[in-house]
């Protein structure tokens, strides 16, 4: 009996030694998979900072960018209200002189008539009394002088009247040049987007504006619409389509040949840019079907601008659906905003 309590208790004995020992054993391998897991936390947490960094450096830069393209609108805006005020006053000067002109003629007519009576009343009065030779020398040498002075009023007159006509022709003949063959739609939205397109003259200095935004932006990795260069919409008209309509109405026709072959030269020209045509849908339907249509949009209006594309490699087609809407209300005059086909300038890849 005492020897089965000395063989319970050693064996007692030797399994706390060999746990203590196990124990001790497995404690620095129990610390080092504690530091990996410290240093993996430690190098996940830079990672994120890191991203969150270049998120918002970048988010600064397009708001740099959204503050110059905002600045430039309203310069325009600007030089626009300038223009028309000039426009204004230049009128208000043509209107003033022409009111000058009328008063010179009043005026003429009414001294040439008030002469004339006193011609009438002169003769009238020596005549009766003409008993004297003085006295008829005296009438005559009065009506020469009359005569004398109308002679050099008319001239005066004349040469006052032809120097306003040659004034005002020198002003007008400018305003005339500026877009003689520019298509004036019918249709609200087609004449929206006509309003905005600048004349072929003007089309590559436009176009150098965009190539260097470009240049800017190309690093800005943000999937947002409102970095897309508003002077896009002054070299291609913007076109708007009917409900589930892929038909371009016969004022878009008209925009796009007025303006595709000016583009399509000075993009051929310059060889590091292309034209990007993207088709857009309303909100109504679903993703797959809006996608689709969207598509279909673009490629309608490609083909309607292919006679002036001197090579395929110049355009690309995508649609971006319902994504991206000019309009975030839901209603009638909305959908038919969102409707529509842009062509945006890219750099050539």
């Amino acid at each position: 009996m005492q020897m089965l309590k000395f063989f319970t208790v050693s064996f007692a004995l030797l399994s706390l030694v060999f746990s203590g020992c196990g124990s001790k054993s497995l404690e620095p391998q129990i610390v080092a998979e504690m530091q990996k897991e410290d240093e993996e936390q430690e190098m996940d947490l830079e990672h994120v900072q890191k991203i969150e960094e270049e998120e918002r450096k970048q988010e600064e830069k397009a708001a740099e960018f959204l503050v110059q393209e905002a600045a430039l609108k309203a310069a325009e805006t600007e030089a626009a209200s300038e223009t028309a005020a000039q426009v204004k006053l230049l009128a208000q000067t043509e209107a003033s002189e022409s009111d000058a002109g009328s008063a010179k003629t009043t005026q003429f007519e009414t001294l040439e008539i008030t002469e004339d009576l006193t011609q009438e009343s002169s003769t009238q009065v020596v005549n009766p009394d003409s008993s004297s030779d003085d006295s008829q020398i005296v009438a005559q040498q009065e009506s020469m002088a009359v005569s004398s002075t109308e002679p050099e009023l008319s001239a005066e007159y004349s040469t006052s009247s032809a120097q306003e006509k040659v004034k005002v022709a020198v002003i007008v003949a400018p305003e005339q040049d500026d877009k003689p063959t520019m298509f004036i739609p019918i249709s609200r939205l087609a004449l929206v987007s006509a309003l905005k397109l600048v004349s072929c003259k003007n089309i590559p200095v436009k176009m150098e504006d965009i190539h260097q935004r470009l240049l800017n932006t190309k690093d800005i990795n943000i999937a947002d619409r409102s970095l897309r260069d508003v002077n896009n919409d002054r070299l291609m008209p913007v076109v708007h389509f009917d409900f589930d309509q892929i038909t371009i109405k016969p004022d878009y026709l008209k925009l796009l040949r007025q303006q595709s072959s000016c583009v399509m030269k000075a993009l051929k020209a310059r060889g590091d840019m292309i034209l990007q045509i993207e088709g857009h849908a309303d909100e109504r339907g679903s993703d797959e079907y809006n996608l689709a249509l969207g598509h279909r949009r673009a490629n309608a209006t490609a083909n309607s601008i292919m006679a002036y594309l001197p090579n395929s490699a110049l355009a690309r087609i995508i649609s971006y659906g319902e994504e991206f809407p000019l309009d975030n209300s839901s209603g009638k005059s909305d959908w038919d905003k969102n409707r529509r086909v842009e062509f945006t300038l890219l750099l050539k890849p």
